[in-house]
């Protein structure tokens, strides 16, 4: 019951709340047990029992980059210590409209994650890289990205650009601290050009159409980010997440 997966219906406690935005209900696309995860996670940044269950709102997939999009992507954290029993989906999570998936059974394996030198969120100087050293970690890095790429926590492998100043800047907007609202354009850049290294990736979830049937945009990746003084709490309620694709 508490198995890591992908679809199907998750294992929720009788008291958690089934997530639900402008009173349609997110769709369930995976499940993770952390006593599976724990002996993977070399950090240990993660919570070495419990499940995490991430919610999303498949059937319009919003990009996560407009603050009034918030809420629209739920991570839930279930300690050990409650009893789970499997949820039936809300009436309104059908495949046919895209907001309900076949159960897929997950494995776990360590990997090594490369971070990205030129990312504009976390800057090297310009001397950082021989033009020998920069062709070789390009190639590393393009050895590294491959099809069904899914991982938790490491480095994340973007399709389209770099996210942590856009995490920090998610985070900026949070209408639950208005006065974040009263900054100019530019104190929001340097702001989130500060806070970037913050953020750490929780999830990086790949279009699996052939095993789950989730399709995210056109071949993408949902990205999921948590501030690490968040995750050292194990508060996952303020996660940011965003949709790249080709």
């Amino acid at each position: 019951m508490g198995a890591s997966r992908l679809g199907g219906a998750p294992a929720m406690p009788a008291a958690a709340a089934w997530p639900t935005w402008q009173g349609r209900s997110l769709s369930f696309i995976a499940q993770f047990n952390l006593a599976e995860v724990a002996p993977h996670d070399a950090r240990g940044l993660l919570p070495p029992t419990g499940w995490l269950a991430f919610f999303y709102d498949a059937q319009e997939q919003p990009w996560g980059e407009n603050p009034a999009d918030r809420g629209r992507a739920v991570v839930q954290y279930y300690p050990a210590a409650e009893e789970l029993a499997t949820r039936p989906l809300p009436p309104d999570l059908t495949a046919e409209a895209y907001s309900a998936f076949p159960a897929a059974a997950l494995t776990f394996a360590p990997e090594i994650t490369l971070p990205n030198p030129w990312d504009e969120d976390l800057p090297l100087p310009e001397n950082a890289f021989t033009e020998e050293q920069r062709a070789a970690y390009g190639f590393l890095l393009l050895t590294q990205h491959g099809d069904g790429t899914s991982r938790l926590l490491g480095n994340s492998d973007n399709l389209q650009g770099p996210m942590r100043a856009q995490c920090a800047r998610a985070a900026s907007q949070n209408a639950s601290h208005p006065e974040t609202q009263q900054l100019s354009a530019e104190q929001a850049t340097a702001l989130a050009q500060q806070a970037a290294g913050e953020w750490e990736l929780l999830l990086q979830l790949d279009s699996h159409e052939a095993e789950a049937g989730m399709m995210w945009g056109d071949m993408g990746r949902l990205y999921f980010w948590i501030n690490r003084a968040d995750l050292a709490r194990r508060d996952f309620s303020q996660v940011v997440q965003f949709l790249q694709c080709y």
